[in-house]
């Protein structure tokens, strides 16, 4: 046992870290990957952002010979503005134009996207503290960064004829970070962008991911034409880490730890594989052994019991007809007194005579019943097709041609043929109309009605009346034995009608139930088993 059990734990131990290497080689193989791809994108999104800086300021210096050339002419001399490029920019805030030598100025501000605007005096000194700067400057230059009060940063940027400053100053306000937007948007989808001026961010787009390796960060430095120097750092975001990664590489790790583990077991029981098929083959020689005792029990207790059963049935028939002979002799000896000594008797004697014959009915009828409820117990099952509108109409006419009045209107409503026992549901169907007519009788209006109905539980046979009902808490009570319907005596009866119903019912395997108010008549309804016990009518 812990000779196999030490080969075992060998075994999964060397898959084991066999599978650990190989995992952590695809994990570092796939991290260099993507760090060589982080690397190429951010050297690719900083050469465009050099490019595009570079054509920004080469647009300026257009802006500034345009209005060089045609500023001091009439504007219907001026050249389309068309070729330069300055509006495929955004961040220009502020855009300045000063010749002192031909006497003209000009401006372009988001308010005044022309070419062609001149400010007013009052309009130009607002604008006094930034040519001040462009004035002093003795060659083309960008100064900042600047921050204004929300934290955003902005340039100045200075375009001066060093050979001759009265030829005219151009002078610009650049928000940074609408202009790095602009210049960035299309580049490096999926990382998150930094841009910095020494200490000073100037522009920020995405957030970086916590979780990815240092060597997916990629930065690196930028110059402009005029010299500004930024770095430019690129981080892949949560959404791009999640398209890096490999499932193959954890499903490689799963998997090999998964086969340590299964090749040990395997190692481990196949080891006890002798020694199981020894047990088994003693096991299935003891069981066979007992399953050939357990069968002759078996038909030992099944004769058994269909003894019990025949002599309970004998014994039932038995009381009821030695019982019944007694019965019949004490009703003709009643019958005989009250004719022969009724006037001796006197009115008195008469009552306990009147008294004594209804007890003797009831015995009788209480004999029958326990006939019937052995008849349904012990009877042979047999089914056959059962014409359920004519038998129900045939029960009906034997039980309300002596019924007093009122009479009962009676509806039957379309019934399909049942597959069933003939006798039982005869036993059935006439146990449920008599409960139906006796307790009607305190109706001046009394109906029955049978149907078959789709219920909760799937169609069903249905019989119902506008008797006295029952309590909906009686609903399962009601049909054990001796339990009456409406539980104060008001009318006849012994108790087994419904108990009889009942096991006609199991014997069917359908099922049988009650609905009811007190004082609202009763529903009773059942169904015949193997497919509801129904064939098409």
């Amino acid at each position: 046992m812990i000779k196999r059990l030490v080969i075992a734990a060998s075994v999964s131990l060397a898959l084991g870290l066999g599978t650990i290497l190989l995992w952590g080689s695809l994990k570092e193989n796939n991290e260099e990957k993507v760090a060589r791809i982080a690397e190429a994108e951010s050297y690719a999104a900083r050469s465009q952002l050099v490019r595009s800086v570079d054509t920004f300021l080469a647009a300026m210096q257009n802006v500034r010979a345009f209005w060089s050339t045609y500023g001091r002419l009439p504007q219907e001399q001026w050249a389309s503005d068309a070729g330069i490029e300055l509006e495929h920019f955004g961040g220009v805030t502020m855009l300045l134009w000063e010749d002192p030598s031909n006497g003209v100025r000009y401006a372009r501000t988001p308010e005044n996207p022309t070419l062609n605007y001149r400010p007013t005096d009052e309009e130009w000194a607002m604008y006094e503290w930034l040519l001040a700067k462009a004035r002093t400057a003795t060659q083309n230059a960008i100064s900042g960064p600047f921050l204004r009060e929300d934290g955003s940063a902005f340039f100045e940027v200075y375009f001066v004829n060093a050979a001759n400053s009265e030829s005219g100053v151009l002078a610009a306000v650049i928000d940074a970070p609408k202009t790095l937007a602009r210049m960035l948007q299309d580049e490096s989808p999926g990382y998150a962008i930094r841009v910095y001026a020494g200490e000073i961010e100037l522009f920020a787009r995405g957030e970086p991911a916590a979780n990815a390796p240092d060597n997916w960060t990629r930065a690196g430095l930028i110059q402009s034409s005029l010299g500004t120097v930024w770095r430019v750092v690129h981080m892949p975001t949560t959404d791009l880490v999640g398209s890096f990664e490999e499932p193959s590489v954890g499903l490689v790790l799963l998997l090999g730890l998964v086969t340590a583990v299964l090749m040990g077991t395997l190692t481990f029981e196949n080891g006890r594989a002798r020694s199981r098929a020894d047990a088994a083959e003693k096991a299935e020689t003891k069981l066979a052994a007992l399953n050939r005792s357990l069968e002759q029990q078996v038909a030992d207790r099944t004769r058994q019991l269909a003894v019990r059963s025949m002599d309970l049935q004998t014994l039932t028939e038995s009381v009821a007809h030695d019982l019944r002979n007694p019965l019949n002799t004490v009703s003709v000896n009643v019958q005989l007194l009250e004719e022969h000594s009724g006037a001796r008797l006197g009115e008195a004697g008469l009552k306990i005579l009147h008294r004594l014959m209804p007890s003797v009915k009831q015995m009788a009828h209480i004999l029958d019943r326990l006939l019937g409820l052995s008849a349904v117990s012990h009877s042979t099952f047999q089914r056959e097709s059962v014409d359920m509108q004519e038998l129900v109409r045939e029960i009906l006419e034997d039980l309300i041609v002596a019924e007093p009045p009122p009479p009962v209107r009676i509806e039957i409503g379309e019934l399909p043929t049942a597959f069933a026992d003939r006798k039982l549901v005869h036993m059935l169907v006439m146990n449920l109309l008599s409960n139906g007519v006796k307790y009607t009788r305190q109706s001046e209006d009394r109906f029955i009605r049978v149907s078959f109905e789709e219920t909760d539980t799937g169609p069903a046979y249905c019989v119902s009346d506008n008797g006295i009902g029952f309590d909906p808490e009686d609903a399962v009570r009601l049909f054990a034995a001796f339990t009456r319907l409406d539980g104060a005596g008001q009318s006849d009866g012994v108790g087994l009608g419904l108990t009889i119903a009942t096991r006609a019912v199991e014997r069917h395997e359908g099922r049988i139930w009650a609905v009811s108010e007190k004082g609202q008549g009763a529903k009773f309804y059942f169904t015949l088993g193997t497919d509801d016990g129904m064939q098409a009518a």
